[in-house]
């Protein structure tokens, strides 16, 4: 037994000089590469505390000093390819530069601090937003001749918002994913750019190729320190101080230089000593020119109020008017379809099935003959005895705007075309080419000779009569409804009246896509 004993204690005693000898090691290397100096063998508590505390202090040191050297060079190339381009073009890049300075504020703030309530964060990313606004109202007015830079930049700028990102249902996309996007909205005005000078000057092209790469950058520092969203750390937002010497991003320190030791060691569970500043980076905070502190003050309420109403979540409608049972479609006395006796003195445009708006009848009627080969029926209502009867083959009538009428055109003309029309009512004879109706509303087309082609265009509710000549019209339809065809019946029975299909159903079969007309069937 004490022989087993024996060997046992030396096996023991083996491990423990195996693992004091690995110990030494990792504070020797530790010592070698500038953090703090080896421990004795008999490591306490608090030791342990400090040397985690400084492993996570150069984690965030990373984190901020990587947006330094990924965003910095970036940003200060787009701002040196625009300064021969103009003083517009260089204020516009200078508002990039300006918004990621400020943007430094809020990285350091997530290397240093915990997630700040919804309250706090308006305030910390208002510096911001107040560049983006800046950029945003470059555009507004009238266009300069370098609006197409101008827009890029302020779309471009829309990828900073990804410091706000909460959540799945934020509204937000995740913050790499945020960045692409954004650019691909810029890039559309910065194609622009490229096919405009890039065969009269390529200083443009360079801008254009440094914008985009500012936005490079910064989608690959998210995605290697933000992937899942904004990584919060450290201590309560409320005691982060922007001011002070940490809140500008360290330069990243050179392998060869020793780390600066602390003149005391760091409080039980307190935040390692921050180092200090570099000498004129990118990140260092710059004083915009001409602000106030009224301006930022304005800027960070009208921020806060912003945020406040969308963390709200599903209360954010309780505010709106509720919908009452006479202020519903199915029941509004105006769409009932009746069609009154006699149009009011104030009757509005009715508007097309695309929605888009007819055109007001406050323009004079119109009917008159263009250079011998138009007929112009315009701005007309509620006149049922609209005539059009010195026609040749070569002529075309364009009828326009016209409300509650009837036009009859005599003779034969080589086409018709019924634009922007409610109510009205077309006869003709005979066409050598088509009618066209598009964008009207409620009218009924007549043909009392040949009609080779009939094109409907966006036209919410037709009729068309066909006379025995024209039974081999070809219907052409578009974007309509509620369309109708009626054609003479046999001998003495009444006229037939057919649907034109709305509703269709395709299917994939032998390699190709097969639409049909749905056909519905019942008792």
């Amino acid at each position: 037994m004490a022989a087993f004993n024996g060997g046992h204690d030396g096996v023991l005693k083996s491990l423990l000089d195996r693992l004091e000898g690995v110990t030494s090691r990792l504070e020797g290397l530790q010592g070698a590469s500038g953090g703090f100096a080896p421990a004795t063998a008999a490591h306490t508590p608090s030791s342990a505390a400090a040397a985690a505390n400084d492993g996570a202090s150069a984690t965030l040191s990373t984190s901020v000093a990587d947006y330094t050297s990924l965003t910095g060079p970036a940003v200060s190339s787009l701002v040196e390819a625009a300064r021969p381009l103009g003083a517009e073009v260089v204020k516009a890049s200078e508002l990039v530069s300006k918004a990621f300075q400020a943007q430094a504020g809020v990285v350091q703030a997530m290397a240093q601090c915990k997630k700040p309530t919804p309250n706090e964060l308006p305030a910390l990313v208002a510096p911001v937003a107040e560049h983006m606004q800046a950029a945003t109202a470059l555009i507004e007015g009238r266009r300069s001749a370098i609006f197409n830079h101008q827009k890029a930049v302020a779309e471009s700028l829309h990828a900073l918002s990804w410091m706000v990102y909460t959540g799945p249902n934020c509204g937000v996309s995740l913050p790499a994913q945020h960045v692409e996007e954004s650019w691909q909205s810029a890039e559309f005005f910065a194609n622009k750019v490229m096919m405009e000078f890039r065969n009269s000057d390529s200083r443009h092209v360079d801008w254009v190729k440094a914008l985009k790469q500012v936005f490079q950058q910064l989608k690959s520092y998210v995605k290697q320190h933000h992937a899942a969203g904004p990584a919060w750390n450290g201590i309560p937002f409320k005691d982060f101080k922007p001011d002070s010497p940490g809140a500008a991003a360290p330069s990243p320190v050179p392998a060869s230089a020793p780390k600066p030791q602390p003149a005391a060691g760091p409080s039980r569970g307190g935040p390692a000593a921050p180092p200090p500043p570099p000498p004129g980076t990118l990140l260092q905070p710059k004083a915009p020119a001409g602000s106030t502190s009224s301006a930022a003050g304005a800027s960070s309420s009208s921020m806060s109020a912003v945020f406040s109403q969308l963390n709200k979540g599903g209360t954010v409608t309780s505010g709106l008017k509720k919908v009452t049972d006479d202020m519903k479609t199915k029941n509004r006395a105006d769409r009932s379809g009746a069609v009154p006796s006699s149009a009011p003195s104030a009757t509005k445009s009715s508007t097309s099935a695309a929605g888009k708006a007819a055109v007001p009848t406050s323009a004079p009627p119109r009917t008159e003959l263009v250079l011998g080969r138009k007929w112009c029926v315009e701005n007309h209502t509620g006149n049922r005895s609209l005539t059009i009867d010195q026609t040749d083959a070569k002529q075309s009538v364009y009828i326009f705007n016209c409300s509650n009428c009837t036009v009859q055109v005599q003779g034969k003309v080589n086409a018709i075309t019924l634009d922007s029309c409610s109510r009205t009512g077309l006869v003709f004879q005979d066409l050598v080419s088509s009618c066209e109706v598009v964008n009207c509303s409620s009218v009924e087309v007549q043909s009392t000779g040949v009609m080779p082609t009939i094109a409907i265009d966006k036209t919410d509710g037709i009729v068309l009569y066909l006379s025995e000549a024209s039974l081999g019209v070809a219907i052409t339809t578009a974007k309509s409804s509620a369309m109708n065809v009626v054609v003479p019946g046999n001998g003495d029975s009444d006229p037939l009246e057919l649907p034109v299909p709305e509703q269709f159903v395709s299917t994939f079969r032998d390699g190709k896509l097969v639409t049909e007309a749905v056909m519905h069937s019942g008792a």
